[in-house]
């Protein structure tokens, strides 16, 4: 009989990560008040089931909840989840940055909240952040980290989660440097990416960052180190050019205008696709 997974939130991250489940013989069922969300589930992931509650669920041998970033929605449906599954089982959280401690505060047992902090999409990039409570059972967070890689994800487990984990703070820390030399008139957005994606990006997607500098040289790093370092952004608010787009309500794709534009039927099958080649000649290379 198929293991099955309930999944709280429909949207763009549960849909991902419900086709991973699904194409590993998981049986999936989903869980949005949204009818537009559920049919949209329902379409994304072959073979899944969708009802408006958790009433409608039934019984699952996991549970994740994949709901948008706010900390009292999300302290509500790990607790709704509780009952979902058997009592050993881990109840997994998709937040992108929240803290473990806060979003099971209200838990019965917040020891068996697991974060599996997947990346967009879900089923595409392996990478996956694991934040286990430090009172965790014995061996309930081995369980999850073997699940990812039986879903063939590449999981890592964070000992210290600060705010953002690893990804998210590295990502962010590049979007400033990124931002300022934009509102200092250095080089547009498009001329960025052009330049980020065609040196930075290359290397990053064959080796990360610590090996890459090996690979440069230490002393050459820390020479650059010692005179760029005090010449980074280091703003502690939103750059000027992000806070301007957003409230003109250019929001990025989906509104059709951010710091490009784009079309109404722009879709996500031609990036997903080149991601799987970019992933798969990073794998034979780490061979």
């Amino acid at each position: 009989m198929a293991e099955r997974i309930i999944i709280v939130g429909a949207g763009t991250m549960g849909q991902s990560i419900g086709r991973l489940f699904a194409t590993h013989g998981w049986e999936v069922h989903a869980v949005d008040p949204t009818g537009a969300a559920r049919k949209a589930f329902l379409r994304a992931v072959s073979g899944a089931t969708a009802s408006a509650d958790l009433d409608g669920a039934g019984q699952a041998d996991v549970a994740l909840e994949c709901v948008p970033e706010e900390l009292a929605l999300k302290q509500i449906v790990l607790v709704a989840l509780e009952d979902a599954v058997p009592k050993d089982a881990p109840i997994l959280s998709n937040t992108s940055g929240l803290t473990l401690e806060e979003m099971s505060a209200r838990m019965a047992h917040p020891e068996r909240a697991v974060i599996t902090h997947f990346f967009n999409p879900g089923d595409v990039v392996p990478a996956v952040e694991v934040v286990a409570a430090k009172d965790a059972a014995q061996g309930l967070c081995d369980r999850v980290m073997s699940l990812l890689r039986a879903l063939e994800r590449r999981p890592v487990r964070l000992e210290h989660a600060p705010p953002g984990f690893v990804a998210n703070r590295i990502q962010h820390a590049i979007m400033r440097e990124c931002l300022h030399l934009v509102d200092e008139g250095v080089a547009s957005p498009a001329e960025i990416d052009e330049i980020v994606q065609w040196s930075v990006g290359v290397r990053m997607a064959l080796s990360g960052p610590f090996r890459q500098r090996d690979l440069n040289g230490l002393g050459t790093h820390l020479s650059i180190a010692e005179y760029l370092y005090p010449d980074l952004c280091d703003r502690h608010d939103a750059s000027p050019t992000l806070a301007g787009l957003v409230a003109q309500g250019h929001l990025g794709k989906r509104s059709g205008k951010g710091f490009y534009d784009w079309p109404t039927n722009a879709g996500d099958g031609d990036t997903d696709e080149a991601l799987q080649r970019v992933i798969a000649l990073a794998s034979d290379s780490a061979g």
